[in-house]
């Protein structure tokens, strides 16, 4: 494990570079986490509209963005949080569907 000066110095990378890193060095991801899982948590509320369906919508967010993580490429224009809002917001309006298909109430 890095000492604390490491981690600091992690905060300070960009999201792009923190994904990339963390695939050698996990403990890295949690940044990204730090960074987004408040955000990302409004967003998948204001799509589920149920606390317990937003933190898992969440956390299966999460883990698509670490697992498929050698899939995202750096481009002009791209950014990191253009590529996890589109996971977060898939995997929120799949989780949208399979509630309203077995009739689970989804307030408004």
């Amino acid at each position: 494990m890095l000492g604390e000066a490491s981690s600091e110095n992690a905060k300070e990378l960009s999201d792009e570079a923190v994904l990339a890193r963390s695939q050698v060095e996990p403990w890295l991801f949690a940044v990204l986490l730090e960074r987004y899982q408040e955000p990302f948590m409004r967003k998948a509320r204001s799509i589920v509209r149920n606390q317990l369906d937003a933190e898992e919508v969440v956390q299966d967010a999460f883990t698509k963005i670490y697992v498929n993580a050698h899939k995202f490429e750096i481009r002009e224009g791209a950014k990191f949080s253009s590529w996890a809002y589109t996971i977060l917001m898939n995997t929120a309006f799949t989780r949208y569907q399979k509630l309203v298909k077995h009739g689970q109430r989804v307030a408004n």
